[in-house]
């Protein structure tokens, strides 16, 4: 008897020690079951509770150490959140969760899991510690669904559209411009003439011009810049103003143009330029290149490109004194020899290897796929130069393998990989397995 009252003191006693340390970290709050420290100053139980997907408006200041670390407020007049799973066990989906509208409420949450969760940054390098919190200070304002919050998001770029789009009027109303409005709300005032054609879908057009907002707040330009704009039309490029303006114009030619948001950035905003902003362009048509002048042009680049290749890709091999080579080009030359099994088809081959530019700048390794990387020998499932080259090992080789374009992407840019590009492979035969 006496024993079992002393288990259940002890119990009680574990119990009551881990509430003292939960209440000692951060006196007068409370702890969830998964981590989360909270405290409420106001309660009000019977108002709406956000469910997930729903967005909140809240007043919010976050705090470290007991200084203030960024105030929602400052950055906005109105600070949304929407409700989504918990990415992490006491994140701020969870304090989030516990409020109704009305709640002000402070919580303590892992701040290195808020900078690797919510920022993807490194916590060090922005200067926390693993044992660091914020602290969140919360007042739940209002909460709407998301196909309210999304009808209200709309509803307001309406607003905001319709009141651009008064301000050209008046702009246009205010310096009497004559001409008449294209279709799409344009106006193309004409101020110096142009002798030449006018460009086509496909050519490549090279101008000089200014931008700035109707305030007369310069934006951008080229004039006083040995550098010009040029792009292709009908691609895309720039905006949808530009496309419609441009075809317009006779080589030579200066205008002036009045291009409504929509037909410029719109929504968005871009640099200096702010959401909806009606622009004023002041543009001259330079040049023109015609689609058969810019396929020649690129295949001149390209040709250049290969040459340089092919020389880079010699060099590299006389300066590395690499002299083996496959009858497909490939060079090699192995830093590590063994009497190890054949690498041969119908084998898979798990290999460590480190991918190169020749000039040394990191392309990829196997580190980034788990530690090795398993290739079926001589099926094509990698680069042909790579392919090939793990057949020339044996287990427990170590090879660089020096691949020339040809066995590598050729003419085709992959990725950040450009056309013509010679690749390098350091590689170790770890083993081999039979394929069945």
């Amino acid at each position: 008897m006496k024993r079992n009252c002393f288990i259940m003191a002890s119990v009680c006693l574990g119990a009551m020690m881990m509430f003292s340390a939960c209440t000692q970290k951060y006196p007068g709050y409370k702890k969830t079951q998964k981590g989360l420290y909270y405290k409420f100053y106001n309660r009000y139980t019977s108002a709406v509770q956000p469910k997930a997907t729903d967005f909140l408006k809240v007043n919010m200041a976050c705090y470290l150490h007991d200084s203030l670390y960024f105030d929602w407020q400052q950055s906005a007049s109105e600070v949304y959140s929407q409700l989504k799973a918990p990415q992490f066990a006491g994140d701020l989906m969870e304090a989030y969760s516990m409020m109704h509208v009305g709640d002000s409420a402070s919580f303590y949450v892992k701040a290195d899991s808020i900078a690797v969760k919510y920022y993807d940054q490194d916590p060090a390098a922005v200067g926390l510690k693993a044992d660091d919190y914020f602290r969140y200070e919360v007042k739940l304002v209002e909460v709407k669904t998301e196909e309210e919050f999304q009808a209200n998001i709309e509803k307001m770029k309406d607003q905001l559209l319709q009141d651009s789009r008064k301000l050209l009027a008046d702009y246009v109303a205010s310096n009497h411009v004559s001409v008449s409005p294209e279709p799409s709300g344009i106006y193309i005032i004409p101020v110096e003439k142009g002798t030449g054609r006018c460009p086509m879908k496909g050519e490549k057009v090279e101008l000089d011009f200014s931008a700035r907002l109707l305030n007369g707040q310069e934006v951008g330009s080229t004039f006083d810049s040995p550098d010009k704009f040029s792009f292709v039309l009908g691609e895309g490029y720039t905006i949808q103003g530009w496309e419609e303006i441009v075809p317009k114009m006779h080589l030579g030619e200066r205008v002036t143009a009045l291009i409504p948001a929509e037909m410029a950035y719109g929504e968005h905003s871009v640099g200096n330029i702010p959401a909806y902003s009606n622009l004023i362009y002041d543009i001259k048509l330079l040049k023109i290149t015609t689609a058969a002048e810019l396929q020649a042009e690129a295949e001149e680049a390209m040709q250049a490109l290969k040459a340089d290749s092919d020389k880079a890709f010699l060099d590299y091999l006389e300066v590395n004194n690499i002299t083996n080579h496959t009858p497909s080009g490939l060079f090699y030359a192995k830093t590590l020899t063994t009497d190890g099994e054949q690498a041969q088809v119908g084998k898979t081959a798990q290999i460590k290897f480190v991918a190169t530019f020749l000039d040394g700048t990191p392309l990829g390794d196997s580190d980034q796929l788990g530690g090795q990387y398993d290739v079926p020998v001589g099926q094509g499932k990698v680069l042909k130069g790579l392919d090939e080259g793990i057949g020339l090992m044996r287990v427990g080789e170590k090879a660089r393998f020096v691949l020339p374009y040809t066995l590598a992407y050729g003419a085709n840019p992959y990725g950040n990989i450009q056309a013509y590009s010679n690749l390098v492979f350091d590689v170790e035969l770890l083993g081999l397995t039979d394929n069945k």
